[in-house]
Order: C-alpha cells, then sequence, then structure tokens
C-alpha cells in the first residue's frame, strides 16, 4: 500500500547577465533576481501553509484516494494477502476509503514480533511519539511496542492458536480498536484461516468479518469526537474521548448495524455472482442471528438490548436481536440503505444522535423499543417481512 502524498513543486527560472552588459543592465538583473527569489520565497511560503492546512484535515472522519493498508505477519500465507485485499476492495467501493491500518496477526511469536516492531515504525512515522503528549501519543519506541503487544497483538496470537486447535473454519478474532485521537482507525485479525482456501467453508464466513468491520470503520467516520476552535488547524482541536459514547448510541445500534450489513452485503455478492452461495439464503442467515440473541437474553431476562453492554453476560443479543433491531428500522421507512445514505451522514453533519433517529425513522428511542421489545417475540412469520429481499443479478436491496 502506498502513502498518499501531497507534493507542490515550484519551478523558477532565473537568468543571469554577461559580463559584457553595462552596469545599468547587471543592476537591473540584480532587482530582476532578488524580486524573482523573494517571489520564490513568498510562493514557497504560500505553497507550505497550503500543504500544511490540508494536511491537518486529515483525520478518522476524511475520505482519502489510497486503500486500506494490509500488514501480515511473516507467516500467514502469501496466497490470503490478494483474497484479503479484495474483500476489502469490495467493502471499501461500497462505503468509501478512510485512513485505515490494517494488521494480521499470524501464529508465530516471532513473527508477531516483527509485526509490532512494524506497527511502531509506523506510528513514528506517522509523529505519534511525543513525551509531552502522552494523552494521545506514545513516549517512545518501546511505549509503543508494550502498548501494541499487551494490549492487542499477543491477544490476536492466541485467538489464532485457538482457533487452529479447535478447528475453527474461519478467523476467531477481529476487531475495530479505535486510535481515532491518532487520526486513524485500527483493524487487528487473528489468522485468517478462511481465506486459505477459497470457497471454502470458512471464505464466505472471512467476507462477513470484513464487511463487519469495515462498517465500523463507515460508522466511526461520521462521528466528529473534536472540539475545535478552528477544524481545519489541528493545534486549535482537543479529542473528546466522553464524546465517543453518545455519538455510537448504543452497543445494539453499533453491532447490529454491522451485522445487517454483513450479512446483506454478503448476499449482495452471491447474487452479483462475486461469492458462492455456502450458506442458505438471507432469512435464514437472520434467522440464526435471532435464536442467537434469543439464548443470549436467557443470561439477562426482563432485560432490553437497548441497556446491553460489552461486559453484560447476555452481550451476544446485540449482535443477534440488534440485527433484527437494524432491519426492523429499515423496513419502518421502506429502505434497505437508510444508515449508509441517511442516518450516518445527518449524524455527521448534525452531532445529535437522538435528533438525527427521530429525523430518520421518525420516531424517538423510546418509541422504537416500546413497539421493538415486544414485537421481538412475535412469530416468524409475523418478524419476517422485515428482512429485505435481494435482486438477482444486481444484488439490490428491497421490500416488495
Amino acid at each position: 500500500m502506498k502513502k498518499s502524498l501531497i507534493f507542490i513543486l515550484l519551478l523558477s527560472f532565473c537568468g543571469g547577465a554577461s559580463e559584457s552588459q553595462q552596469t545599468s543592465q547587471q543592476s537591473e538583473s540584480n532587482e530582476t533576481s532578488q524580486q524573482s527569489e523573494s517571489n520564490e520565497t513568498s510562493q514557497q511560503s504560500e505553497s507550505n501553509e497550503v500543504t500544511e492546512k490540508e494536511e491537518e484535515l486529515i483525520d478518522h472522519m476524511t475520505l482519502v484516494d489510497y486503500p486500506a493498508k494490509l500488514y501480515f505477519a511473516g507467516d500467514i500465507p502469501t496466497e490470503v494477502h490478494g483474497r484479503v485485499e479484495y474483500a476489502f476492495s469490495i467493502i471499501q467501493e461500497k462505503l468509501g476509503k478512510y485512513p485505515v491500518e490494517i494488521y494480521f496477526v499470524g501464529t508465530d511469536e516471532s513473527e508477531k514480533d516483527k509485526l509490532s516492531n512494524l506497527f511502531c515504525t509506523n506510528r513514528e512515522e506517522a509523529g505519534n511519539f511525543d513525551s509531552n503528549d502522552l494523552r494521545f501519543n506514545f513516549q517512545d519506541f518501546d511505549d509503543c511496542m508494550n502498548f501494541i503487544d499487551e494490549r492487542y497483538f499477543s491477544e490476536y496470537l492466541r485467538s489464532g492458536l485457538e482457533t487452529e486447535q479447535r478447528g475453527y473454519q474461519a478467523s476467531g478474532n477481529k476487531g475495530h480498536n479505535g486510535q481515532f485521537e491518532q487520526r486513524y482507525h485500527l483493524l487487528v485479525w487473528s489468522k485468517p484461516i478462511g481465506f486459505e482456501v477459497e470457497n471454502g467453508e470458512g471464505y464466505n464466513i472471512e467476507f462477513r468479518g470484513v464487511f463487519h468491520e469495515y462498517w465500523h470503520v463507515f460508522q466511526m467516520a461520521h462521528m466528529d469526537f473534536y472540539n475545535c476552535s478552528d477544524k481545519n488547524i489541528r493545534s486549535t482541536c482537543n479529542f473528546d474521548f466522553d464524546s465517543i459514547d453518545y455519538l455510537v448510541g448504543g452497543t445494539w445500534l453499533q453491532e447490529g448495524t454491522a451485522v445487517f450489513k454483513e450479512i446483506t452485503i454478503l448476499h449482495e455478492q452471491i447474487k452479483l455472482g462475486n461469492l458462492k452461495n455456502t450458506q442458505g439464503d438471507i432469512f435464514q442467515d437472520f434467522n440464526n442471528q435471532y435464536f442467537d440473541g434469543q439464548r443470549a437474553m436467557e443470561q439477562c431476562p426482563g432485560m432490553s438490548i437497548r441497556d446491553i453492554k460489552y461486559s453484560d453476560p447476555c452481550s451476544q443479543a446485540v449482535y443477534g436481536w440488534g440485527a433484527w433491531a437494524a432491519a426492523y428500522l429499515t423496513h419502518k421507512v421502506n429502505d434497505p440503505y437508510v444508515f449508509e445514505n441517511v442516518y450516518y451522514p445527518e449524524l455527521k453533519k448534525l452531532g445529535d444522535p437522538e435528533l438525527v433517529f427521530a429525523n430518520t425513522f421518525g420516531m424517538t428511542r423510546d418509541e422504537f423499543f416500546a413497539d421493538f421489545d415486544s414485537w421481538i417475540y412475535l412469530s416468524e412469520d409475523e418478524r419476517k417481512i422485515v428482512i429485505p429481499s435481494v435482486e438477482e443479478n444486481t444484488g439490490r436491496l428491497y421490500y416488495p
């Protein structure tokens, strides 16, 4: 992957006078040369200001013209690289390209350490080392290595080993791990074993994982976590960690829409002929999510998915029943694309999730859950109307 750089090249040609020219001509030449140098200096100064201003605008919300940067541990087979790149190209074509770095951890300890070193080299080159600003940066290279290894890469290595030992079909762990304060999105994957065999049992599962996690990129790219006196100048902005939960709008919405999109985009790609159907129809996939959510809710009787957090024993319900909540909302407005076309663009514009929800769906969140919390217990025949159909050949989602 290539980094996007802005180069502004100013070419100037200054001619000098010959020795045979008269003194007055030499004087005029010197004045002209000095003026040219002055203009060049002025132009270069303006150029630097423009470049700096453009560079200031790059953050986690910025659309860029380069694809996500993929980094693989040395023990991940090379044939996997192209399949991963293809999967991400599909979802970036649909949702846009943002500043994203994705690290794929294998199961070899020494290769994991090399990947950690590469991560910190990237952070150093990005200017993320600053001992005077540890709230948003690393103190030094060692501080960065400890962070990425202890918090992420070692955990993902263990997950990859477990995937192999238990014979799982696809990667056992993957996630969007923030880093908005450093103005990019960090995604980390455990060994993507499902990509090792094209069209194998875990192949489509891996694609779903890619679609799911990149949806989180899209979501977060539409949330402004900065308080700025001038949004065009980085030094005037303060990152507001407290705003994240508020703008996310609930775990059920964050994960429910991600599952909704991973399923619908998968079946879109199947209808387009880009993937083979190995898992049944779209309703079967949503039904599987329903039963997963139902089992999870047994751990939290009487609780609404609205209140469930990742730390709760029934957290899986925000994925399973959250997907049905997303389907309920898209059916409500007869638009399977309402989240990417309306809700999140409006959230980026207004920064008020309650207002945007009401404007988009014609009801408050309280009103929505007053209906949904009882509706979700209806029969299968009564519920299935909220699942969109997928048009043959085009993959377009629609409600009959």
